[in-house]
Order: structure tokens, then C-alpha cells, then sequence
């Protein structure tokens, strides 16, 4: 890639989820699980094409920060992070597996269906995380203009970005059930030079092993 000059660059920012975990899968929100080897090799195998960097941000939750610094020392670089990019803290539901029948289940479904006017016990509101996670972003934008940046995240997180960059209604429960943001995957959103100019979304949630065999 040829540098250009900084001021004539866009401002790209590449979110990529964090890998599978090691366990059964469950709501992990604060809940600071590790990478299974799979997931480690989704990551790599998502950024083998980012050859130039000039910044990574990461989670600091380990299923993201283990990864983080990996690539950064590829790149040279020392991971910046920003507990403001964690996923959602679910409280009392925090690291519950999907397949657990407790008595929270019930009210987990309403929260899903209904997340403006339903928080996790001992929680975060939906509103709260929102706020949270994009007053992280829009730092993230205003620190690191024109240059090309790597976010290493949770689905959460990047749902609540998208939800904020595009027209939709981040509040909308089908927001989070119809939206597929999967383990490894990669999005990326550029910010124009020009000031009057909207964010464009330039792909979501590109899966770590794409193939042919996917259009068909």
C-alpha cells in the first residue's frame, strides 16, 4: 500500500470480533473468557490482509487483548485499550450458557425482545452501553484521524457502532436477532476527508473463512 499524504487520507476504522471461546457458548459480557485455538486462528486468518497499520485499540477483556497484542507486534505497534469497548455487562446473567433452563431465561427473552425497557439485574441498560461505547468511538475517531485503525472488539460493541453510523434504529430488538456479526469476523467503516461527508459502511461481518462456496 502507498502511503498518501496523512491529510488526504480517510480515517478507516476495521472492527473485528473476537475469535470463539474456549467453553460452551454463553452470554459473556464482563465476563473475561479466553480464546479457544480456533478462535486464534479465525483472528489471524481475518488479518492477514491488513498489511499496513498504523493503530490498534483493543477490549481489554482477554478474548480480545491476547489477540491485540499478538498483531500488534506484527505491526510494530503497542495496543491502546479502552475498557469502553467491552462488551455488555449483563449482570446477574453474565456467563449463563444458552442452553441453561434457570429462571432467568424468561426474563432474558424480554430483555431481547424488548431491550429499551428491559435491563440485565444488577446490570447495564441498553442506553447505558450505547452512550458508553460511542463516546468511546467517536474519541477513537477524533485521536486518530486520517489514519488506518484496528479495533479489536465484541458483537455488542459493533452493533452499537453500526447502530450509530447507519440510519436504523439501534433500539429495535430485531436489530440484534436478524444482524449477524459472528466469531472472527471483520467490518470496516471509512470516514470521508470531507467534513459534510456521511460515514460509509463499507462491508459487515465478513467471516474470517469466506470462500466461493458462499455465492453460490
Amino acid at each position: 500500500m502507498t502511503k498518501q499524504n496523512k491529510s488526504e487520507q480517510p480515517t478507516q476504522v476495521y472492527l473485528l470480533r473476537h475469535g470463539e471461546v474456549d467453553g460452551p457458548e454463553a452470554l459473556n459480557g464482563r465476563t473475561d473468557v479466553q480464546l479457544s485455538a480456533n478462535g486464534r486462528q479465525q483472528m489471524h486468518q481475518q488479518c492477514r490482509n491488513l498489511l499496513y497499520l498504523d493503530n490498534i485499540i483493543s477490549s481489554p477483556l482477554r478474548r480480545c487483548s491476547d489477540f491485540a497484542e499478538e498483531i500488534a507486534r506484527t505491526h510494530e505497534l503497542i495496543v491502546q485499550f479502552n475498557p469502553d469497548f467491552q462488551e455488555c455487562d449483563f449482570g446477574e446473567w453474565d456467563g449463563i450458557r444458552f442452553d441453561d433452563q434457570s429462571q432467568h431465561w424468561p426474563l432474558m427473552t424480554s430483555f431481547w425482545q424488548s431491550s429499551e425497557r428491559h435491563s440485565p439485574p444488577k446490570g447495564e441498560s441498553l442506553e447505558g452501553f450505547h452512550t458508553r461505547v460511542i463516546s468511546a468511538w467517536e474519541s477513537l475517531l477524533e485521536s486518530y484521524q486520517n489514519q488506518r485503525n484496528l479495533l479489536v472488539c465484541h458483537g455488542g460493541v459493533i452493533r452499537q457502532v453500526l447502530g450509530h453510523v447507519l440510519p436504523v434504529d439501534w433500539q429495535d430488538g430485531q436489530w440484534y436477532s436478524q444482524l449477524q456479526i459472528g466469531y472472527g469476523s471483520l467490518t470496516r467503516i471509512t470516514i470521508p476527508t470531507n467534513a459534510s461527508a456521511l460515514p460509509r459502511v463499507d462491508f459487515i461481518g465478513l467471516p474470517a473463512d469466506l470462500g466461493h462456496e458462499d455465492f453460490a
